[in-house]
């Protein structure tokens, strides 16, 4: 029997809805709903995203914003490839991004990755993928590691005008 059969205990519950969490007030979880639009429903868009920060709540028992901050964080690249001709060869010449940029190639990178997972709901496919970002073990880091090594070995490349 509980010491205090009267009292109970308060657990912080991270559940979010769309009535309790509005996404459209985070601008990156805003960001997110954009890029999962499809067919301009907004609204369906906004309750996979809340649907996915409860499964992540559910999943960490925690807050799970800085969580999907911190996933985001970590798959942003710094640099993109874009092929330039010159003469008779095509060379690879890496391109800084700024932050609007690997932003938005983040979160591609995460929906398509989320996208290649077997399960049938899409907030909870989202949910493991930002999870697994954060573990160290999901495609997008490497897919990120890979643009990055390119990056590095095509760098003698960067002085030449696009």
């Amino acid at each position: 029997m509980a010491a205090n059969p009267g009292k109970t205990d308060i657990v912080p519950t991270y559940m979010y809805s769309a009535d309790a969490l509005p996404p459209r007030q985070d601008p990156l979880l805003h960001f997110l709903v954009n890029l999962l639009m499809r067919d301009g429903k907004k609204a369906s868009a906004e309750r996979y995203i809340a649907e996915m920060l409860g499964h992540m709540a559910k999943l960490t028992n925690s807050d799970p914003l800085p969580l999907v901050y911190e996933a985001v964080e970590l798959a942003k690249p710094i640099l993109r490839m874009q092929s330039r001709k010159q003469g008779g060869k095509t060379m690879q010449v890496p391109m800084p991004l700024n932050a609007r940029q690997s932003t938005r190639r983040a979160l591609v990178w995460i929906i398509d990755a989320s996208n290649r997972r077997s399960d049938r709901s899409i907030s909870r496919r989202l949910a493991v993928e930002m999870l697994a970002i954060l573990e160290g073990n999901s495609s997008v880091l490497s897919r990120k590691e890979e643009q990055h090594k390119v990056g590095m070995i095509n760098r003698a490349n960067a002085s030449i005008r696009i």
